[in-house]
């Protein structure tokens, strides 16, 4: 898996995260992922959310990028919909 670092305008789809929480490199942006999901939709997660997503798709035992999609879509309907899509 390959993560950008000190992309200028990085921020996560999901926990809207533009700054590296890292303590000791608080001065980069946070390192992305851009990801196509099944229904085509670019988004971009940071490590955590990313890590968290694998996690919970593998309980669910669904493919990665369905699971995103299956997110955008409830965070759509739940108005919570303000996730960077990269389309």
């Amino acid at each position: 898996m390959t993560f950008k670092y000190n992309k200028i305008d990085a921020m996560c789809s999901w926990c809207k995260r533009i700054a590296n929480p890292h303590p000791s490199f608080a001065n980069e942006t946070i390192p992305t992922k851009t990801i196509r999901t099944a229904k085509g939709r670019k988004l971009e997660l940071c490590f955590s959310c990313y890590e968290v997503e694998q996690d919970k798709a593998k309980l669910k035992n669904i493919e990665f990028e369905i699971s995103l999609d299956q997110k955008f879509e409830n965070m759509k309907i739940l108005g919570l919909n303000g996730t960077k899509n990269l389309n």
